[in-house]
């Protein structure tokens, strides 16, 4: 497919960015046709600390639907918020007939009859969000209608997408809140900054919500005991403390119920099993890892294996029956910030970049020191999110600290892609 860039840029402060990642954005803006079977960037007011796209996609218009938030760092509240965005790839656009032939300039037209959607980031639905910042969001795999968020104030917000709209009358008083399900524990009443940084939902049951906090618990909702008179949660299903560091990222297995990993700000990885979350904390912080887990996640296709990515910027896979040693070890070479295995390719995973802006992307069924197969240069500073399409093998949308929203597949020629 042909390139398609977008003529909205990075607006982040020129001041704010060193000289060395603006001559390297200015090379790969200029090389960016090479690079990619598709490419759209955007910008937005604020910067997004997440980012996800939905499972669903429009055939007719080749849309993508955008789960992203607008995070201002709590100088403007009423801005913080979650918003679903939508996005045509353009892929729609049929081969032109020879009644689309323009017979004085020798060309095929596309039809001006034809109704093309517009290929910059369209804005469906917002969401108010009730308190603190934004640091995470993740809808039901399940049921893509729910909506989870973890909260700067230690809250986590559940929203039903679907009571929400202008498209819709919101059958709420002005006094109701706008989340459906509020899950607060009681200690974070009692401890201050004890943020909410993390959460995943359970593959095998969909009332099931892990999160992890900046004081280093990691508990478990059951959203079934939601009760409408009473829509907040002050009692997890399961809780443990596994650093007083602080637990970054949860992931659950995907083809079993009860078990989650966990990794911890003090370089403890592990395996949590709810039905005994007392045995969750290592006994020790892993050698293998430095400066902080900042990232974990099990691969969608091998219950066993698990990736984690830290501060150091290594990445290591793990079997975790055995945390001893690790499978592999990659190097990205500067803090982690994101890691997301692709649910299409079993052996591709990506890591983003906290201070180099760079997503890379691994195939780990390369020869040794050659799994490197592709680094997204388009961002000027510290990726925040990082999402893979369901329907397209090699496509990924990108969120960064310069306020930038990017959707991009790497040519089939640098990646091999089917």
């Amino acid at each position: 497919m042909a390139d398609e860039a977008t003529d909205q840029e990075t607006v982040a402060p020129v001041s704010t960015i060193a000289e060395d990642k603006q001559k390297r954005y200015t090379r790969w803006k200029k090389n960016s046709k090479l690079y990619y079977d598709y490419l759209n960037t955007n910008s937005t007011k604020w910067p997004s600390l997440t980012c996800q796209l939905f499972p669903d996609l429009d055939l007719a218009t080749d849309e993508h639907r955008i789960l992203l938030s607008s995070f201002t760092s709590s100088q403007v509240p009423e801005d913080e918020s979650l918003y679903v965005a939508r996005l045509s790839s353009m892929k729609h656009i049929p081969w032109s007939s020879l009644n689309d032939f323009d017979i004085e300039e020798k060309e095929f037209k596309v039809d001006n009859s034809l109704k093309i959607p517009s290929k910059h980031l369209v804005e469906d639905l917002r969401i108010k969000f009730p308190a603190g910042d934004c640091n995470k969001a993740r809808y039901c795999p399940s049921n893509p209608d729910l909506i989870g968020s973890a909260s700067s104030n230690g809250s986590i917000y559940v929203f039903d997408r679907t009571k929400h709209g202008s498209a819709r009358q919101k059958l709420i008083s002005a006094g109701d809140a706008d989340h459906q399900i509020h899950c607060q524990l009681s200690t974070s009443l009692e401890e201050s900054n004890n943020e909410a940084v993390s959460l995943a939902w359970n593959w095998q049951r969909q009332g099931l919500l892990a999160t992890s906090y900046s004081h280093g618990q990691v508990c478990v909702w059951d959203l079934e005991k939601y009760d409408k008179n009473s829509p907040t949660l002050i009692t997890p299903l399961a809780m443990s403390t596994v650093d007083s560091r602080g637990s970054n990222e949860v992931s659950w297995m995907v083809h079993h119920d009860s078990l989650l990993a966990y990794c911890s700000e003090g370089n403890y990885v592990g395996i949590m099993d709810i039905r005994s979350p007392e045995k969750a904390r290592s006994s020790s912080s892993n050698p293998h890892h430095s400066q902080g887990i900042n990232a974990c996640q099990f691969n969608y296709h091998r219950d066993m294996l698990l990736c984690s990515a830290d501060s150091a910027g290594r990445i290591n896979l793990w079997d975790i029956r055995n945390f001893a040693q690790p499978l592999k070890t990659l190097l990205h070479k500067d803090s982690i910030s994101a890691l997301q295995w692709n649910p299409n390719e079993p052996t591709v995973l990506a890591t983003g970049g906290q201070d180099d802006g760079l997503v890379k992307i691994w195939d780990l069924s390369q020869p040794e020191g050659q799994e490197l197969v592709f680094t997204h240069g388009g961002h000027m500073l510290g990726i925040n999110d990082i999402s893979w399409d369901p329907h397209d093998t090699w496509m990924m949308c990108s969120v960064a600290n310069d306020n930038s929203i990017q959707l991009w597949k790497p040519s089939n020629s640098l990646v091999g892609a089917n």
